[in-house]
């Protein structure tokens, strides 16, 4: 019997490709009014930054961390970072975060799992304070009895500490778990190669259906 579900956050839960751009748009226009950078050579540059910072750091949770994207771009155009990195973090962040919306199925799911006493459990590549920030923007922190990040963990998905991270946490084995997720190698694979069943996340497929089936 499944006693719990486990979801992704980001492209799962809401539009994060959309947002990041949104993020993105906001910091092109600081830095061009700043720093007289065209947006298409900003780009180049931030996708050199963090290119450099995930070779450096490989596949942990600060290897997504825009503050060090933002630091060693600015280091490569010779500005210091102690002047200008907090700011454009924020101005990134919150331009993002302005930009979320839940995906319809959310709330309806949510309401279903709880009503039949079944937790809700959070596991997410990310920091854990942007991951609380993300929640509270999409006000489902009351429905969620577990998060879990890479941060926490110490690897990414799909490796099996993160879904060992679950078990642990949680007290549930690996046949009272799901997984929803959209990537098919981090969600999917990783929750399948500890023993979890998984739904992939894709906009034409009806979750609520496939999660009532799948309990």
């Amino acid at each position: 019997m499944i006693k719990g579900v486990i979801f992704d956050l980001d492209d799962t839960l809401y539009n994060a490709t959309e947002c990041y751009q949104y993020g993105m748009n906001s910091l092109s226009e600081y830095v061009y009014e700043e720093f007289n950078i065209q947006k298409e050579d900003f780009i180049d540059k931030f996708a050199t930054a963090k290119k450099d910072v995930k070779t450096q750091l490989g596949d942990v949770a600060a290897s997504h961390n825009r503050l060090l994207y933002i630091q060693r771009f600015l280091e490569m155009i010779g500005m210091s970072p102690f002047q200008y990195a907090l700011k454009m973090y924020e101005i990134y962040w919150n331009s993002a975060l302005k930009g979320m919306s839940l995906y319809e199925y959310v709330i309806p799911l949510f309401r279903m799992l709880k009503e039949q006493k079944r937790k809700i459990i959070i596991l997410s590549d990310l920091t854990a304070y942007i991951q609380y920030r993300k929640i509270e923007r999409l006000a489902i922190g009351d429905y969620i009895d577990f998060l879990i990040t890479s941060e926490e963990v110490g690897k990414e998905k799909p490796s099996g500490e993160s879904f060992d991270a679950v078990k642990k946490k949680t007290g549930l084995t690996e046949n009272e778990l799901l997984m929803v997720g959209d990537s098919y190698e981090k969600d999917i694979i990783g929750a399948r190669k500890a023993g979890i069943r998984a739904i992939q996340y894709k906009l034409d497929v009806n979750i609520i259906q496939e999660v009532r089936i799948s309990i």
